[in-house]
């Protein structure tokens, strides 16, 4: 006759034997040198361990409560080595899972403003250039470059050039739409990829961001205060085919805002309305 104790026992075998599935496949993903696959075998080992013992407690409750005792004894002494184990495969698994984060978050963003690097652009304009085409959803790209940069570092040192573009960067992040993507293009240029906006809302939204930056100022160690402006280019994935010509396309349009007196927004194609500044 099986008793409650009995059938909790059973259960716990069957919990044990998933747990121990478990621990296989993991084992299976780690390399055959590492030392976290060996303390995971070494694990699997302590649970293989617990199933025995639970089969041997069902087995000799009635018949040897002696024994049966000795042997929850056992286990319990090694249920302490288990926990310990567990606590430290977690401990240096989730710290191999952070470290790789990190070094996954650090090749695709720029260490100095925090947005991403040119070479996450690539990967992300993939993706939404697939989706734009599937959906049938217009996508449009913002090029930003700073006006009279090379001024700036010249006039106040790179230590200041670093404090602007950290700065211009938190407004164009401030002026953004959640599903919006900021990236650092490069120098003193940067590109905002904006899904399901046509060219009339990404001109709005380029236009947004060139007032937050000329009506910013920013306060330098010394007191003074410096005031930047930038020039904007426009351009849709709808009017170009392509994520390479879509860029171009914007790049011309920023070229044409710098000429026509800089500070301003510009959009392709050139018959589009363009807003200059104030």
């Amino acid at each position: 006759m099986m008793y409650v104790d009995d059938v909790m026992l059973v259960i716990g075998v069957g919990l044990l034997a998933a747990a121990l599935l478990t621990v296989r496949s993991i084992i299976r993903l780690l390399s055959a040198s590492s030392t976290l696959r060996r303390q995971w075998i070494g694990l699997s080992a302590l649970i293989v361990f617990f199933i025995v013992g639970y089969v041997g407690l069902v087995v000799l409750w009635e018949e040897r409560a002696l024994v049966a005792n000795e042997l929850v004894a056992l286990i319990l002494m090694v249920a302490g080595a288990f926990t310990l184990v567990v606590t430290r495969l977690s401990f240096v698994t989730t710290n191999d899972v952070v470290r790789i984060a990190k070094l996954e978050r650090d090749a695709i963003e720029d260490p100095l403003t925090g947005t991403y690097n040119r070479r996450y652009l690539n990967s992300k304009l993939i993706e939404e250039v697939s989706r734009a085409t599937r959906l049938n959803l217009p996508l449009s790209a913002v090029l930003i470059h700073l006006d009279h940069f090379k001024h700036v570092n010249d006039t106040y040192g790179h230590d200041v050039g670093d404090l602007v573009l950290r700065h211009v960067c938190s407004l164009i992040i401030a002026s953004v739409r959640p599903n919006d993507t900021v990236f650092r293009y490069g120098g003193e240029e940067f590109v905002v990829i904006a899904p399901n906006c046509d060219i009339a809302a990404a001109s709005s939204l380029g236009e947004r961001m060139r007032l937050r930056i000329a009506e910013s100022t920013l306060s330098l160690p010394g007191g003074q205060d410096l005031a930047v402006t930038a020039s904007l280019g426009i351009s849709s994935l709808s009017l170009t085919g392509s994520s390479e010509a879509m860029l171009r396309a914007a790049d011309q349009a920023l070229y044409t805002a710098k000429r026509g007196g800089r500070n301003r927004t510009c959009a392709a194609p050139a018959d589009l309305p363009q807003t200059p500044a104030a």
